[in-house]
């Protein structure tokens, strides 16, 4: 049974946690989940993740059974921590190294970390998205301002998450605001890929699924707030600045949640835990703008929200997770202490029927 684990995350000093990094992690975070892993009765090495020669050399004095990962790429290569291939690069890195790791596999990190690619899944599968262009190119994507006559739009990175390059911005309303939103992005990220799609004017979930086999579906949270969903709106939400609210699993908005995560979940091939983001259109139909395969494990982030909801205290919640993983890897894990406390909380959800 594994008893070694390898916590994997991206840290810079928090004057720095902004833009290009703003996928990195907390203090608070790192804490938190070390404090969780220690009582779990996990051996744990702590690694801010810079460079595959960094995890060599580490390795080589303390091997671990096993990987949790919340790292979103490598520090000495920042454009993997935006640009969608770092989530995959770390656990490919980590598989060539023989080290089995949490979360979903690459492949379903690749689809989750490109926004058109994660699209173009769902469509093919029958999961309810926006009309949306994958613009790949910026010759491409002058090209599509220049004939686009749908607005209006709204204009995201196509890889990476925690809303880098995402602001009220984002809603363009005519071809100037386009392509000067288009120039902008470039400015601070690149030449990347980008996605225009419809803006969906409703208000906006998250859903959260944990486990594997028959996941979980969490209660997800509502954001009353009607706001685009920028790196400093959910800064203020951890805080409590901002009105969420949590749709019980008694709720029929629930039950089309839920159906719809359950549906992505299948479709992108993940596991361990995801985080499924979905908005209303302008009817009120329900669309997945978002898939999150690293979802943030901060005490006040959404999924800590979620499991709150079930009475599940956090050490049990990160415990689970890594549980969840070892049980993939055919690592064991035991279903004891903080574990089994924590799935014992979801114990009502899968007799309610609430799982994959």
């Amino acid at each position: 049974m594994a008893g070694k684990i390898a916590f994997i995350y991206n840290w810079v000093p928090t004057a720095e946690r902004r833009g290009v990094f703003s996928e990195c992690t907390t203090n608070r975070t790192i804490a938190a989940v070390e404090e969780a892993l220690s009582l779990g009765g996990y051996e744990t090495l702590s690694i801010n993740l810079r460079s595959r020669k960094q995890l060599e050399q580490c390795f080589r004095r303390w091997r671990p059974d096993f990987a949790f990962v919340i790292a979103e790429g490598f520090l000495d290569s920042p454009a993997t921590l935006y640009d969608g291939t770092g989530a995959a690069l770390v656990r490919k890195t980590l598989a060539e190294m023989g080290i089995p790791s949490s979360h979903s596999p690459a492949e379903a990190m690749e689809l989750c970390r490109h926004k058109e690619l994660t699209y173009a899944v769902l469509s093919r599968t029958g999961v309810s998205i926006p009309w949306y262009r994958s613009l790949p190119t910026p010759m491409i994507a002058r090209a599509f301002a220049a004939e686009n006559d749908k607005y209006p739009l709204f204009l995201k990175p196509a890889g990476g998450g925690n809303s880098v390059g995402i602001d009220s911005g984002s809603v363009v309303a005519s071809p100037v605001a386009l392509v000067r939103r288009m120039e902008e992005l470039y400015d601070l990220l690149g030449p990347i890929g980008l996605v225009a799609e419809e803006y969906l004017p409703g208000l906006e979930y998250t859903v959260g699924v944990i486990g594997n086999g028959k996941p979980v579906v969490l209660p997800p949270v509502a954001f009353a707030e009607n706001l685009v969903r920028s790196t400093e709106v959910k800064k203020a939400e951890s805080r409590n600045e901002m009105t969420i609210e949590i749709i019980p699993p008694e709720d029929p908005l629930y039950l089309r949640l839920r159906d719809l995560a359950v549906k992505t979940y299948k479709s992108l091939g993940c596991a361990d835990v995801v985080r499924v983001d979905i908005k209303e259109d302008a009817s009120g139909q329900l669309r997945v703008i978002d898939v999150n395969g690293t979802p943030s494990l901060g005490r006040a982030g959404s999924l800590a929200r979620m499991t709150a909801a079930v009475n599940m205290d956090y050490v049990g919640f990160i415990n689970l997770l890594l549980y969840y993983g070892l049980q993939r890897s055919g690592l064991g894990g035991d279903l004891t202490g903080p574990v089994a406390a924590a799935d014992e909380k979801l114990s009502i959800l899968r007799q309610q029927g609430h799982v994959a």
